[in-house]
């Protein structure tokens, strides 16, 4: 197979993760990436895979005149020259302030802090730097759909608004769809159950329905509970979180890992092993999908987390195909004058949850026609998602669908009637690219499978997002963003010392849908040279698996195994979110060199701190970061977290409050980056919502159309598009096949 992006040149200047990310995406797919980065050691060799390094800045700065794409992370006030699509990535977005900062201190200010860890002990960041990694799959797509959109662009993709989308849950959707208090209030919980201990080790649950728990109490033998209303909704096992939890490990501890698994599959009870760096490369799954591979670095590391044409791109995988006039084609009509770079784009979306909604929003967003399609016997879960049933319309008002659904249109067809599945089938013929992630199963058995719907259009594009991919021994099992992430290492690596791994807070989803979408976009490109269609499998397992892969090219270089240590982070000490005055009021500091050292030591002024000279260096610190938290905790404790948070940015210490994520959209620098924009909904009227978490030039506004309320574009689409009678129309909405409302609630 030709390499999908042979005869683009791109220049990498990268100081962290996601620019390298974002460079290695397009190296993976042949580009040529001459790359000046930052990022060292196992995983520098592994996001250098495929490119051109470079050893000084200059050489890279030379590159920028001939090339396509320049991605480049700055502070976001560097100004320089630049490409026809130029990316920047900055912690606070172009134009944002400049202070001092790390991952940790992101973390705090997007509010996600406040959402993990346990009520009575404090705020746990996410292990592994997510954010980077997804900041760097957005930054990608965004860039290659400039590209195929035939003109030229800025990319402005700001850590902090990326940091907010990915892992806050849509807590601000939420609290303002439920009126919440402004009162101060502990918003770390347990999610339970999530991964708990077995005989041999630990498995991961992810109870994503009202059956998956009904499931669950008969799975640890306590059916007797199915009455128990309290212990139906996460709120309840909350406040009952430890006869809960007896419940749960009571039943897990007595049994070995591979045997609670094999049940939970019988029960479609989504479940996971919880793997690490070092045991998920022996995971027989991932084995049979020779996922874990070592060329060009020496070391087992991730492949390419995704298929086009039933193969992962190579970089060296030949030249792109070109028309038989000599000319290269376009994948879609090019954009014209203010459009936006996918416009003429049609898109069938069949995605759910946030994953493959995300996915499909991304291309909404950038201009493409979007059509979401949902059955009411079987509507996108994510309206569910923390929706409260005594509301009129309650389905419209899912706080997760609401923020993964934006800039679609949506209709509603059954797709076990012969007529609604006749009617998708003949959208399928008008579409450039279907969309879905679905377990295989469910496609496969409607006989639209690759080769069925290859047959009814042979120049679309498919994309299939299943959890664990189209092959393999898990094949069909049913998995969401803890799954996966529980799978991966992800879990691993965050939680308290000592403490069992804790879940990341779902960022595998929107990293699925990223990935995703540039895997999309790519085939697309080579599409346009041959006009054929193609399948693209981007399995949500493998975009986790690709987050994880410091921990796993860190075990297979070096033997040592990557854990969790709390919000301790390596070369940095102390770090922490330390309680100020007032009820949840935390501040979070990162002391990353000896001259923060000394300015926090000249603020605090404690005693010891001046007395022990083996603190005067970061070795030093890290032999004593459990006793620095305890006195930093101490003395914090009095201080105002805004005054102190103040002082230790003037003295340029790394520091930040802890934002309440329900209040998210009033932070000043969220607000005046755009990451959330007020849309006016046909249900639940005008609201703060979050959009795509990047800046497009051109693109003053992301959302165009409000998330679709179900069914709600169905008699447009099927008489405008489709030539249905009102007669028929009537007919189909008399017998279910269209609707709605969901037909099971």
């Amino acid at each position: 197979m030709s390499a999908p992006l042979a005869g683009l040149r791109v220049v990498e200047i990268s100081r962290t993760v996601a620019g390298a990310y974002a460079g290695k995406l397009f190296a993976d797919c042949g580009a040529e990436v001459t790359a000046f980065a930052a990022v060292d050691g196992p995983l520098g060799a592994f996001l250098a895979h495929g490119k051109h390094p470079v050893a000084e800045l200059s050489a890279a700065e030379a590159s920028i005149a001939g090339a396509d794409v320049l991605i480049r992370e700055a502070d976001g006030h560097d100004e320089g020259p630049g490409a026809p699509v130029t990316v920047e990535i900055s912690p606070y977005g172009r134009g944002g302030p400049r202070r001092p900062w790390t991952d940790f201190t992101l973390q705090a200010e997007s509010g996600s802090l406040r959402l993990r860890g346990l009520p009575d002990s404090y705020p746990l960041m996410a292990g592994g730097r997510p954010a980077e990694w997804v900041a760097g799959a957005l930054a990608a797509g965004g860039a290659l759909a400039a590209i195929l959109g035939g003109g030229t662009a800025r990319l402005d993709v700001a850590l902090l608004d990326v940091h907010a989308y990915v892992t806050n849950l849509f807590v601000d959707t939420r609290a303002a769809l439920q009126g919440e208090s402004r009162d101060p209030m502990v918003l770390r919980h347990r999610l339970s159950p999530s991964v708990e201990p077995t005989l041999d080790g630990w498995v991961g649950f992810n109870l994503a329905s009202a059956q998956n728990l009904q499931d669950f109490m008969v799975l640890v033998e306590r059916p007797d509970l199915l009455t128990d209303e309290e212990l139906s909704t996460h709120y309840g096992r909350y406040r009952r979180a430890k006869e809960w939890n007896e419940v749960v490990q009571s039943w897990t501890a007595r049994h070995p890992t591979g045997h609670i698994l094999e049940q939970a599959a019988l029960l479609r009870i989504p479940s996971s092993p919880v793997h690490s760096g070092a045991t998920v490369v022996e995971d027989p799954h991932m084995a049979e999908r020779g996922f874990f591979v070592s060329e060009g670095t020496g070391f087992t590391r991730p492949d390419v987390p995704f298929l086009i044409g039933g193969a992962r791109p190579r970089p060296d995988g030949g030249a792109l195909p070109l028309r038989s006039d000599g000319g290269a084609a376009r994948p879609h009509p090019e954009a014209g004058p203010g459009q936006r770079p996918l416009s003429g784009l049609r898109v069938l979306d069949l995605g759910t949850w946030w994953a493959g909604s995300f996915a499909a929003t991304l291309l909404g967003s950038l201009g493409a026609d979007v059509l979401k399609v949902e059955s009411t016997r079987r509507v996108d879960g994510a309206r569910l998602l923390n929706a409260d049933p005594r509301q009129e319309l309650w389905w419209e008002r899912g706080p997760f669908y609401l923020g993964a659904n934006h800039n679609k249109r949506a209709i509603t067809l059954d797709l076990a009637d012969p007529d609604g599945l006749g009617l998708l089938k003949r959208l399928i013929t008008t579409a450039d690219v279907l969309l879905e992630n679905f377990a295989p199963r469910v496609l496969d058995n409607l006989g639209l499978d690759w080769e069925g719907v290859h047959a009814l259009n042979p120049s679309l594009v498919m994309l299939r997002m299943p959890a664990f991919g189209l092959s393999g021994p898990l094949r069909e099992r049913v998995g969401y963003a803890q799954t996966v992430e529980q799978y991966a290492g992800l879990c691993w690596v965050t939680g308290y010392p000592e403490g069992p791994p804790t879940n990341p807070s779902g960022p595998s989803d929107p990293m699925g849908g990223a990935n995703a979408v540039f895997a999309l976009l790519a085939a697309l490109r080579l599409r346009a040279g041959t006009g054929q269609g193609l399948l693209v499998e981007a399995p949500l397992v493998e975009a986790a698996l690709t987050m994880a892969a410091e921990q796993i090219v860190t075990a297979a270089a070096t033997g040592r195994v990557i854990g969790r240590d709390g919000n301790h982070s390596p070369g940095i000490a102390p770090q922490g979110a330390y309680p100020c005055a007032g009820t949840e009021s935390w501040v979070a500091i990162s002391v990353v060199t000896d001259a923060h050292w000394s300015a926090l030591r000249d603020l605090a002024k404690v005693a010891r701190w001046t007395e022990d000279p083996a603190l005067g260096s970061r070795a030093g610190r890290q032999a004593q970061q459990d006793l620095l938290d305890r006195e930093l905790a101490e003395w914090t404790a009095e201080q105002d977290a805004a005054d102190l948070v103040t002082a230790l940015l003037d003295r340029g210490i790394p520091a930040a409050r802890l934002t309440d994520p329900r209040f998210a959209h009033e932070h000043p620098q969220l607000a005046g980056h755009g990451l959330f924009e007020e849309i006016d909904h046909p249900v639940v009227g005008r609201i703060h919502l979050p959009v795509v978490p990047y800046r497009y030039s051109g693109v003053e506004r992301w959302s165009r159309l409000a998330p679709p309320t179900l069914g709600q574009h169905t008699h447009e689409v099927l008489t405008g598009e489709l030539g249905l009678t009102p007669e028929q129309i009537d007919e189909l909405t008399a017998r279910g096949v269209i609707g709605t409302r969901p037909a099971t609630l």
